[in-house]
């Protein structure tokens, strides 16, 4: 935990939702904005800190199914190449994720088991009601789990971030107009500036989704083009 003060963008914090606030503010990071803050001199005071070894330990994960992604795709096997995509897309989450905190309300003899989303009228959330063995349980928050390890999800995050950091500071100021989790909207300048990191084939390599005439941004995960809508929890197609 650090007291940091920059003029940057690039560090995350985590409120109701995550903002990239510049100024004066303290903030947990990781080694590679610990790296990037050290050499901008963006650190002010250092509170705590956690120290662990260090090891490549997701290389064979990685390397495996990538070539198993890349040989289904040259076989023209899309099932099996989104199976990949996301078994390399979630691994690393898989150590952050929490678990959900059941306390027992009451009993239910002979109900079947099943769960139910409860809406309560002054609450802006829907709660969860478990019947589960004869006992009905509510969904009262959710913890850290035994075999989570928030520091390796927090820290591949981190490097991400700074993937795409520095991907915006290639393709240049206004010359990018949306960024995601692992993509930006260009304009043309900025797409002759990352020319050299587009390749379709390497691992981390950028490639061109789609050319456009027509933008409209609404907001976060809020955007159309012409040839496609998207808005973050709507699908594409009805179910």
């Amino acid at each position: 935990k650090v007291l940091i003060e920059t003029d940057q963008a690039v560090y995350a914090v985590r409120r109701k939702r995550t903002i990239f606030p510049v100024g004066r503010f303290w903030v947990t990071l990781t080694t590679p904005e610990l790296k990037y803050a050290l050499d901008h001199d963006h650190i002010v005071k250092i509170d705590t800190a956690v120290v662990y070894k260090q090891a490549n330990i997701f290389k064979t994960y990685v390397d495996k199914f990538y070539a198993l992604r890349q040989e289904f795709k040259t076989a023209g096997v899309p099932e099996y190449e989104e199976i990949c995509k996301k078994l390399l897309n979630s691994l690393y989450g898989k150590f952050g994720q929490k678990t959900e905190v059941w306390t027992k309300i009451g009993e239910c003899p002979g109900e079947p088991d099943r769960v139910e989303i409860c809406f309560v009228k002054g609450v802006n959330r829907p709660t969860k009601i478990r019947y589960l063995l004869g006992e009905i349980s509510e969904l009262t928050g959710y913890e850290e789990t035994y075999d989570s390890f928030p520091g390796i999800a927090s820290q591949v995050s981190a490097y991400a971030r700074l993937v795409l950091w520095h991907l915006m500071q290639t393709a240049g100021d206004g010359n990018y107009v949306y960024c995601d989790t692992d993509s930006l909207i260009v304009n043309d300048t900025g797409l002759t500036n990352l020319h050299n990191h587009i390749d379709p084939i390497k691992l981390g390599g950028l490639k061109i989704e789609e050319s456009t005439d027509r933008l409209i941004i609404k907001g976060l995960k809020d955007y159309s083009t012409e040839g496609k809508t998207v808005v973050k929890g709507i699908r594409k197609t009805p179910s």
